[in-house]
């Protein structure tokens, strides 16, 4: 096993594969998710049976000193057996701590939380009944928590909704040193070479200087360019439109809750965990951390099982709920369970990023944007999560997918003592969204007198098209669009649409019931990057003797149909039955080192890092490695078997790859060669039949030549090793030649923000009933830059559930004020899309098409799938909000809503639709 820094052994296993009936064992009952797992499960393994029972306490106050728990308040029977705080965490050899940004795991006594909901202490229940009664008992009264006196001044601060309008006013006046998070998008595409942050590297804006810097020096370019932009919307007869949106903070909502069971075994001191996490590649290192590496007096490794973890969509990534799983299972006397209940989930899980964005767009009278300002504000908690993540994409996406030659964007991120805020699905593109999306629809209506989707049409980007002579459009940072996106093709599409044209007449014929019920139709779209920028994907792909095929993944099953796509992929290119193991680090780390002792990687800069897991990355990236693991091992191995089994050494790679159908050799005239059968030579002749494959995109795929007993094999990947099993230790093929990493680099010099974009959009139909005090959405059309669909019924289950979660995040959701805070706040006050809500949608998936050269064009390997599960969802609200308006007709600015969820209370209906 390798070791995870200062010689503490790191694992982490993945989940078993469930084929292709998961979804038939999870309605069975079979044991699925890690919710469903007690020790007894895992005897086979060593688990002792027993199980203990951990809870959090948690701070409900930021403005009082936490002094202590004191568990002479509860009864003697109801007291746990374990407690563990602060004080049990001295450093060395612990850091207490679950960010870089010092955010303690537990608070110590005689400080001020730094959030709503900060753990305190963990309790732990040796027997299950007592657990429960005591958590009743914990969670409503909180006794045992105890504080000091509240402020003597009494006076309450803003509530969350005013806070951050505060917040909005102070940053576009520049208010926030360079402190804060920050993002900074100038684009000017007028000048010959064009500028943009990106190419010239990263500004920020420091207000003690009042001017913006670079690499702490004042950078005079960037300032010139953000005044150029600001006076372009300053006359008073220019055509612009200013506009203010605000979005709510929004829970995940998961179907499972998070949960887990650790144990720490102390004749060997390993520290083995069963969790469904969405980072288990990032969580066995984050642990080793807490507890202080090899300078922990016990454990001495740590072994994950990550099993399917009901629900993520970045909800749990970089969770902290690993890190008190671990330190329950240190300080109890054996297995202990954590199981966050619906109440807890909702109470101290992570939530998404509220918003406040300002948004100025100029355009000349035909219609063309000449130039955008936009300032967004996000509202994250002190513990820094992926906040710079979620910061970056939602400034590069802050003017949408429009050709803009002029841009000024500037987003903050700032720390609010709320519950820990986290990346969730969208990525911060959702809430930008929101507003330069209802911003073009008022734009042309109210400003320009155009078609909506005209509009967006005469400015809409359009990527290097082939045989074509012209530049390709840019994204915000600059960064030219050689790679496919729709976004011209899902605006057309829509326009065409009947329930576009037809919107008139639609709304006539709802009005004439006579019942006050508004009708209306909205459009809107996005182009929403999916990837890293720089993605690591590792993969294992073996052969067993009875044909089988076991695929080994990073990524993890969050309901997005990664498992499927995976077992898909392999399919295709070997047949036979295939099972996918997800959530796997161990033998991909024993890789990554092995490659970094080889050097290679390190002279052309091709990143190693396992990266992130997220559902966005499966059709691209983890589809690519696999199918390439796939083609490798039956090129390498497979197929020079066959010769072996048929006695032909002159048959060629050529004739054997056009008789390989449906996992088998099929040549005229000879007998069939399964895969099973080449699968079992290979055994018994010692050959290996797995392969581990490496590959890393980045502006484009990296690229290798492999050569093995006289095969030559080029591969859109950039390492491979042959051996018998994973868990072997792998020796990494030798390239013939160099490596050809990706063109990284950007026009300027820097790693390009983001390449790979989706386009997609929502026409949304609404109905307005002032009589039954409702806003409801009866028509919903997507348009979906997807590619191909690998699996049609998974794409569309997509389509549904970001259909559903887009109405729900507009319409419904919205947390109590107290959350984190309130011992009877819990997810009954939380309203979603209901059952109701969804099921009388008429509804349709419009896919739009690729072209024959794929998503990379002629230059590079032909891929057909897109990453677009955040898609489905980043243009539904705004499409709401435009239908809104559209059902209120279009007659002055007020009717299109600015904040989320959308109530018909706070719109402007017309005096007759008041009965």
């Amino acid at each position: 096993m390798p070791t995870g820094g200062a010689g503490v052994e790191v694992e982490a296993m993945g989940s078993d594969g469930d084929a292709a009936d998961g979804r038939m064992r999870r309605v069975t009952g079979a044991k699925v998710f890690a919710s469903d797992f007690r020790p007894a499960d895992l005897g086979a393994l060593g688990w002792p049976a027993d199980c203990m029972h951990a809870l959090l306490l948690r701070c409900r106050h930021v403005d009082r000193l936490f002094t202590g728990v004191d568990f002479t308040q509860l009864p003697a029977e109801l007291r746990p057996e374990v407690v563990v705080t602060a004080a049990d965490l001295p450093e060395p050899p612990y850091s207490n701590r679950v960010s870089a940004d010092n955010v303690q795991a537990l608070l110590p006594a005689g400080e001020r939380a730094d959030y709503i909901g900060q753990p305190v202490a963990i309790v732990v229940y040796g027997d299950f009944v007592r657990f429960r009664r005591a958590a009743q008992e914990l969670r409503e009264g909180a006794a045992p928590v105890t504080y000091g006196p509240p402020p003597a001044d009494g006076v309450a601060p803003p509530g969350e909704e005013q806070q951050i309008a505060l917040d909005l006013e102070a940053w576009t006046r520049r208010e926030f040193t360079g402190a804060q998070r920050q993002a900074h998008y100038l684009l000017d595409a007028t000048v010959p070479d064009g500028y943009s942050h990106w190419n010239r590297g990263r500004v920020g804006y420091d207000a003690a200087q009042g001017t913006f810097v670079r690499n702490g020096q004042p950078d005079p370019d960037a300032e010139q360019l953000f005044r150029a932009v600001e006076d372009d919307m300053a006359p008073p007869d220019a055509l612009r439109a200013v506009t203010t949106t605000f979005t709510q903070q929004i829970d995940p909502a998961f179907l499972e809750p998070e949960a887990g069971l650790a144990w720490l075994d102390r004749s060997d001191g390993t520290l083995h965990l069963v969790l469904g996490t969405q980072s288990p590649h990032g969580d066995v290192p984050d642990i080793q951390t807490l507890l202080g590496r090899a300078a922990h007096p016990t454990v001495r490794s740590v072994r994950l099982w990550s099993k399917d973890c009901g629900g993520g969509f970045g909800g749990r990534d970089k969770s902290p709920f690993p890190y008190y799983l671990a330190l329950a299972a240190v300080f109890a006397p054996g297995p202990v369970r954590l199981a966050y209940d619906r109440r807890e989930q909702f109470q101290g899980g992570m939530k998404r990023h509220a918003s406040a964005v300002r948004s100025w767009i100029r355009a000349d009278p035909d219609g063309r944007i000449r130039s955008m300002r936009s300032f967004v504000v996000l509202h994250g908690g002190v513990e820094a999560n992926l906040n710079g993540p979620v910061l970056g994409l939602a400034a590069l996406h802050a003017t949408g997918p429009y050709r803009v030659p002029r841009a000024s964007v500037h987003a903050i991120v700032l720390e609010r003592a709320i519950p820990i805020v986290g990346s969730m699905r969208g990525f911060g593109i959702p809430q930008v969204a929101f507003n330069v999306e209802t911003a073009i629809d008022r734009f042309a209506v109210r400003g320009l007198g155009m078609d909506p989707i005209d509009l967006r049409l005469a400015n809409v980007v359009r990527p290097h098209a082939e045989g074509s002579t012209g530049a390709p459009d840019t994204d915000l940072a600059g960064t030219p669009l050689r790679f496919h996106v729709a976004a011209a093709e899902v605006c057309a599409a829509a326009r065409e649409h009947p329930l576009w044209r037809e919107r008139e007449e639609l709304r006539e014929r709802v009005a004439a019931r006579g019942d006050g019920t508004l009708y209306g139709v909205g459009f809107a779209c996005c182009m929403e990057a999916y990837g890293t920028s720089q993605d690591s994907v590792y993969t294992a792909v073996r052969v067993s003797a009875d044909g089988e095929v076991v695929v080994w993944g990073q990524s993890v099953e969050m309901g997005q149909g990664s498992r499927a796509a995976l077992e898909q992929a392999a399919r295709d290119v070997l047949g036979g039955t295939v099972v996918a193991r997800l959530g796997v680090v161990g033998p991909f780390e024993r890789f990554a080192q092995r490659l970094k002792q080889a050097g290679a990687h390190d002279q052309v800069k091709i990143s190693l890092s396992h990266g992130a897991s997220s559902a966005s990355k499966t059709a691209f990236f983890h589809v690519q490695v696999v199918r390439e693991a796939c083609r490798a091992l039956l090129r390498l191995r497979l197929l020079p078997v066959a010769r072996t089994l048929l006695n032909e050494p002159s048959l060629t790679d050529a004739d054997l790859l056009a008789a390989w159908q449906d996992g088998a050799v099929r040549l005229p005239g000879r007998p069939e060669v399964p895969l099973a059968a080449l699968a079992r030579e290979l055994e018994d002749t010692g050959g290996q039949t797995c392969v581990l494959a490496h590959g890393f995109f980045c502006n484009g795929w990296s690229q290798a030549a492999f050569q093995v007993d006289g095969v030559s094999h080029e591969a859109s990947v950039d390492a491979l090793a042959l051996v018998r099993s994973p868990d072997d230790d792998p020796v990494p093929l030798p390239p013939t030649g160099p490596l050809r990493p990706p063109p990284a680099r950007g026009p300027g010099g820097d790693f390009v923000p983001r390449s790979l974009y989706a386009a997609a959009g929502h026409l949304i139909g609404v109905e307005l009933s002032p009589r039954h005090g409702s806003i409801r959405v009866v028509d919903a059309v997507t348009f979906l830059d997807a590619g191909d669909p690998l699996l049609p019924a998974s794409l569309e289950g997509q389509v549904e559930g970001g259909l559903a979660m887009g109405i729900s995040h507009t319409l419904h959701e919205e947390l109590p004020p107290e959350t984190g805070a309130g011992p009877y706040v819990n997810f009954d006050r939380y309203r979603l899309a209901r059952y109701a809500d969804i099921t009388g949608i008429r509804r349709q998936t419009v896919l739009i098409p690729l072209p024959p050269t794929g998503v990379l064009g002629a230059g590079g390997p032909s891929l057909r799938h897109k990453g677009v599960g955040e898609a489905t969802m980043t243009s539904v609200a705004p499409a709401v909000a435009n239908a809104v308006a559209h059902a209120l007709g279009h007659g002055d600015d007020r009717c299109w809503p600015t904040r989320t969820p959308i109530r018909l209370a706070d719109l402007a209906l017309p005096d007759d639709g008041r009965s």
